[in-house]
């Protein structure tokens, strides 16, 4: 019989080679209490001893290992065929040793750990080394309308500290293999447990498909192909070089992978606002990993969702946990007025879940065509007020500089305000101009006045008032009109999402 330190070294061994549920973790510990219960007196049977007394505490630890083991083996009999991947869940990425707390919050922000928690393993690892580059591609999840994945890099070829460095490498599918188009979403350096004291440099990516390009992909392919680039900057001449260092190939088994559950919805969400009726939720898309949103503004308009925690949308089950907005890497070319919100996590596997929450807290809209505009003339009685929507402006005065721009102040609503929010001004002459030249003219003038653009209102130089400055010939008489710009709207609302 096996002593119990080699049994230990065994049962490691296979604990490396194969993912094991919290519950049979849980079942495993409460062996022992349950064998001495008498619960499992026939398994004690079948065990090797040399004595005929109730077995021991040593010999209930031999029974846990065992049953275990015995419970593994019953459980997982293809083991054989995934174990690489359930080791590289467990330890790290092959090739590397990654601290696995680290790596688990990694996962757990991008929504992969969910995944790998409810049993959807990610697409094989591979490890590929170029030169005295080690590079591996790991997590890898290829959904009906994304490809995300990790790259991780351990070189002496160049220092992958540097944000700033000449030389970036730079992974991407081979768009004969599969379209789409996409970027890093994060970048950090790895903790590490092998004793190598080279940094690695992991880097997560977001490739966004595409329409069909999964579906024609799936039925043609049975092979992932990602392309390596070296990029490298000269800061001198400011001239980037590329060059393709090779390819790496990725196996997969397109019957494993998950699709999508799409919610096909046209349901408005009333928003507060004097301009539009508000936003119309058309379509969520429930992934794997991740939650996608497309959202409908109003026509001519751009509608931008802050990253800020306390204003950002995010999305909310209805046992209220929290899918946090994550807009970072590439975001899906729409038709004009349509954007994608993107959340990580998802509620893929809880099928109880019958609800989901779309809150809204902040937008910031702008107009692509003024909605207001008034006369101004330097022989203006001042200070002269100005409606626009919501806002009283008043201005206590004009001038002209032979620059080509007027000087116009504002007053202040208090004595702490360092702009007026949401407005955007400029001169109806300006429609007319040509734009090269007139981009021309605004950069030389920012320069000049040291500020940093025209068209706001703002306390550049520490004035009791606010300065707008705006490009114009001289006329004496000018037009001007008025925008939202970035303009604030305060939604703070829940919108019910109905998935049954």
């Amino acid at each position: 019989m096996k002593s119990e330190s080699d049994l230990k070294v065994s049962l490691e061994q296979s604990f490396d080679q194969i993912h094991v549920p919290e519950s049979l973790y849980q079942f495993a510990e409460e062996l022992p209490e349950r064998f001495e219960a008498g619960e499992y007196e026939n398994i004690a049977q079948h065990v090797p001893t040399s004595t005929t007394v109730r077995p021991s505490r040593f010999l209930s630890g031999l029974v846990k290992s065992a049953t275990v083991a015995a419970i593994l083996v019953l459980a997982f009999p293809t083991s054989a065929t995934i174990s690489s991947a359930f080791a590289t869940l467990v330890k790290g990425v092959p090739g590397i040793e990654i601290a696995v707390d680290w790596l688990r919050h990694v996962r757990e922000n991008d929504g992969v750990q969910n995944a790998i928690d409810n049993e959807y393993i990610p697409i094989e690892p591979v490890t590929r080394q170029i030169g005295g580059t080690t590079i591996t591609i790991s997590d890898i999840y290829l959904t009906d309308e994304e490809l995300l994945f990790k790259t991780f890099i351990r070189t002496n070829e160049f220092d992958v500290t540097d944000t700033r460095g000449t030389v970036r490498l730079n992974v991407y599918p081979d768009p004969e293999n599969l379209r789409g188009g996409g970027s890093t979403t994060a970048s950090s350096l790895v903790k590490t447990t092998d004793g190598n004291n080279k940094p690695v440099l992991q880097e997560s990516y977001k490739y966004q498909l595409e329409e069909g390009a999964a579906a024609d992909f799936l039925a043609k392919n049975r092979k992932l192909t990602l392309v390596v680039d070296k990029n490298t900057f000269n800061h001198g001449s400011k001239k980037l070089q590329s060059k393709e260092l090779g390819k790496i190939v990725i196996p997969l088994e397109p019957n494993k992978l998950l699709h999508n559950k799409v919610v096909e919805t046209k349901q408005i969400l009333p928003i507060d606002d004097r301009d539009w009726e508000g936003l119309t939720l058309e379509k969520l898309t429930i992934q794997p990993t991740t939650m996608n949103v497309i959202m409908k503004g109003k026509k001519e308009w751009n509608v931008y969702f802050p990253w800020e925690e306390n204003i950002a949308p995010y999305l909310k089950d209805d046992k209220g946990k929290i899918y946090r907005y994550d807009p970072s890497g590439p975001g899906l070319l729409l038709e004009a007025g349509k954007q994608q919100l993107s959340f990580s996590s998802s509620v893929f596997f809880d099928s109880d879940v019958r609800t989901m929450y779309l809150h809204v807290g902040e937008i910031f809209v702008t107009e692509h065509t003024p909605s207001g505009s008034f006369n101004l003339s330097m022989n203006d009685t001042f200070p002269k007020t100005v409606r626009f929507k919501n806002h009283d402006i008043v201005i206590e005065g004009v001038e002209y500089h032979p620059e080509g721009y007027i000087h116009v102040k504002i007053r202040k609503e208090n004595a702490k305000q360092k702009y007026l929010e949401g407005l955007y001004f400029d001169s109806i002459e300006n429609k007319n101009v040509n734009r090269d030249e007139l981009n021309e003219k605004i950069e030389r003038l920012m320069k000049m006045l040291k500020i940093d653009g025209l068209g706001h209102a703002k306390d550049y130089h520490k004035t009791p008032y606010l300065s707008l400055y705006i490009p114009v010939s001289h006329q004496g008489r000018y037009t001007i009109s008025i925008s939202r710009a970035n303009d604030r709207i305060i939604v703070n609302k829940d919108y019910p999402i109905q998935l049954k």
